[in-house]
């Protein structure tokens, strides 16, 4: 649903009245005290969709192998060091958050509370899933002079956001609305739809460790009317920017991306192999590589992509590749922050009939669902006989997650949480010129202040990683390599 943020300026405070005392001379009357949430609402979803689409085109397509980098390859690589993405930006946007979630309660509106406990749910999963063990009972106790939070274990991390994510789905009044709801214009039926389809998404990052999981699944599904999914690509959470600035993404030209930054990543040959040529997404995630005129031999081949993983000697030149769209670079509108489709949706329930954690539909039915919707929702129409002859379902083979990986193209990073957790497709491996002892990292380091500012508590969180800060270490729904 496309929203056009408006950026309202906060009336001056003036104050009637003041008093001899110290405080009340040191208070700044222009300052507004609290603000509220149909202004701070609005800020947060803003937020969190740039964090997103910034991190899905910067980290996201290097780590799931969509593209790779032909210089200032050491994402690539996996020479990594303390790494902060996904903390300190999160970590703010969580403390809005709080805010908004903390005004709800006091005000006695349900809507609101369901809405801040499903961001809350929605940004905490991406910290704790890049990262394994991490603070959040204690992290927003900043105003309570906790400053050096415990880390939590993941298991309980996850066990709160479904216990978060019932109490929304529970809280909502789909009659009544929200101020400030720049994602779905208060529409309170597709924020329980929202709640619902995020929380079979995490119930299936735990399907190898949640015994559970079976049951968990069948109580959404078997209920449609107490916990509704989304129905359709019309639903799908996309925060899409008008295209008018500011609100537009930051990666796109029209709002002063650079150009050497978006086509610094160049698609690989693992990307490009597995567009067939009867896939019309081919077309519009990639622009063919620019030919000399008179050169036969490159026009007769267009399409190139990099290996992932090589070292800088190996990649050559980038006018040597194929490019990521310049339609959407050019465009204030194509690049969308993508955060949970109907497509993914279909993807997981396929997977969770195939290994029997469901009974309801067929694996095959709910593939071809979520293959097409994939086309549907980039506005394109697929082959009729995509489904029969380009990318037919079989169980025996992994088509299942190779057409996953590619429609979760942009969502973030989940194709590569989904790939931790599966270790599927299984072309992603680490290229010939990685470090990191040939494996592809499952989580990142923690941020370099964490060791100095909060060295307690980071020496007992790595302790649940088996002792090492390391790449490698597995937390509790992933294993390590």
């Amino acid at each position: 649903m496309k929203r056009i943020i408006c950026f309202l300026a906060l009336a001056t405070v003036f104050f009637s009245a003041c008093t001899d005392d110290f405080e009340s001379i040191n208070t700044n009357g222009n300052q507004p005290e609290s603000v509220g949430s149909e202004f701070l609402l609005p800020t947060i979803i803003f937020d969190f969709a740039n964090i997103n689409v910034n991190e899905a085109y910067n980290f996201g397509d290097i780590i799931s192998q969509y593209a790779a980098n032909y210089e200032f390859i050491n994402l690539d690589l996996y020479r990594w060091s303390g790494d902060d993405r996904f903390w300190s930006p999160m970590y703010q946007v969580l403390l809005n958050i709080q805010d908004v979630k903390s005004q709800a309660i006091a005000d006695g509106d349900q809507n609101l509370e369901a809405v801040a406990l499903i961001l809350e749910s929605q940004v905490m999963s991406v910290i704790t899933d890049a990262y394994g063990h991490v603070p959040y009972s204690e992290a927003l106790l900043a105003e309570s002079n906790m400053i050096t939070p415990s880390y939590d274990n993941q298991e309980d991390i996850y066990n709160q956001l479904f216990t978060n994510l019932e109490r929304a789905n529970s809280l909502i009044d789909t009659d009544g609305s929200v101020k400030g709801d720049i994602l779905f214009d208060g529409n309170m039926a597709m924020w329980q739809k929202y709640a619902n389809t995020l929380r079979v998404r995490l119930l299936m990052h735990t399907a190898n460790v949640n015994t559970n999981i079976s049951s968990n699944l069948k109580a959404i599904l078997e209920n449609p009317a107490k916990y509704p999914l989304l129905g359709s690509t019309e639903d799908d959470v996309i925060y899409e920017y008008s295209g008018v600035v500011p609100d537009v993404s930051t990666v796109s030209a029209v709002n002063g991306g650079r150009a050497y930054d978006y086509f610094l990543s160049v698609p690989t040959t693992t990307f490009i192999d597995n567009l067939d040529d009867n896939d019309p997404r081919l077309e519009l995630f990639l622009s063919p590589r620019q030919c000399a005129e008179g050169d036969a031999t490159c026009a007769a081949d267009r399409l190139q992509g990099v290996a992932p993983g090589l070292d800088q000697s190996n990649i050559g030149r980038p006018a040597d590749y194929s490019r990521r769209s310049e339609e959407f670079y050019n465009s204030g509108t194509l690049i969308q922050s993508i955060w949970v489709t109907y497509s993914e949706l279909n993807f997981i329930l396929a997977e969770a009939r195939e290994e029997g954690y469901i009974s309801t539909g067929t694996a095959k039915g709910y593939y071809d669902a979520a293959v097409e919707a994939s086309f549907t929702q980039w506005g394109l129409t697929m082959p009729a006989d995509f489904l029969t002859t380009t990318a037919p379902y079989d169980n025996t083979t992994e088509v299942l997650y190779e057409q996953k990986w590619l429609a979760l193209y942009h969502v973030g990073i989940e194709a590569w949480l989904d790939w931790k957790r599966t270790r599927k497709p299984s072309f992603i491996k680490a290229g010939p010129g990685t470090s990191n002892n040939g494996n592809v990292p499952v989580r990142l380091f923690y941020p370099a202040d964490e060791q100095s500012l909060n060295a307690e508590n980071y020496e007992n969180a790595i302790k649940l990683l088996d002792g090492n800060d390391d790449l490698n270490a597995g937390a509790w729904w992933w294993s390590a390599n």
